[in-house]
């Protein structure tokens, strides 16, 4: 038999085969409540606690409110064996190269610098910024929730083409 013959009878065999394989049932997963333990220990956290919620955006002072507004924080760096916070400003090109134990914006100074984070203090106030900001969510309307796309109108077509076909040429010479 020729080999093009071989690979046309497994092409033919082999679904048959396929179907008469038992497979098992996808199993039953537990409920989400079993999981809590888990979700209350983080496992990328060293400590394997949750982190504490030390300031909400509702506890902020005005002057803590407006540095969060202000500034972000753009990236952590090393540079000679000192950890070194980079921030940008959110609105505008304002960028800072700091050092623990540096002011920023007046009176706020650089306490700490984790690998994710930066804690900044002013008088008593603890203002923690991280690396990693949820995104806010999209305004943006998805392709089905388009209003122009729901009508059954035909789309308009140009002033100047009338009711005569497309005869433009694209780039590779075909005609649309």
């Amino acid at each position: 038999m020729k080999p093009q013959n071989w690979f046309l009878l497994l092409m033919l065999w082999l679904p048959v085969v396929l179907a008469q394989i038992d497979t098992p049932p996808v199993p039953d997963y537990p409920p989400l409540e079993q999981f809590e333990d888990m979700l209350e220990r983080p496992l990328f956290n060293a400590t394997r606690r949750p982190q504490a919620d030390e300031d909400d955006n509702d506890t902020l002072n005005e002057s803590a409110a407006e540095m969060r507004e202000k500034w972000r924080l753009s990236g952590v760096a090393w540079e000679n064996d000192q950890q070194l916070a980079l921030f940008s400003e959110r609105e505008g090109e304002g960028r800072l190269r700091m050092r623990t134990g540096m002011y920023m914006d007046g009176n706020w100074l650089l306490e700490e610098i984790t690998e994710d984070s930066v804690t900044l203090t002013d008088d008593g106030q603890r203002l923690r910024l991280e690396l990693w900001e949820p995104r806010a969510s999209s305004t943006r309307l998805l392709p089905e929730q388009n209003p122009q796309k729901d009508t059954d109108e035909p789309p308009e077509q140009d002033a100047g083409n009338g009711d005569q076909p497309n005869t433009e040429q694209g780039s590779n010479g075909e005609s649309s």
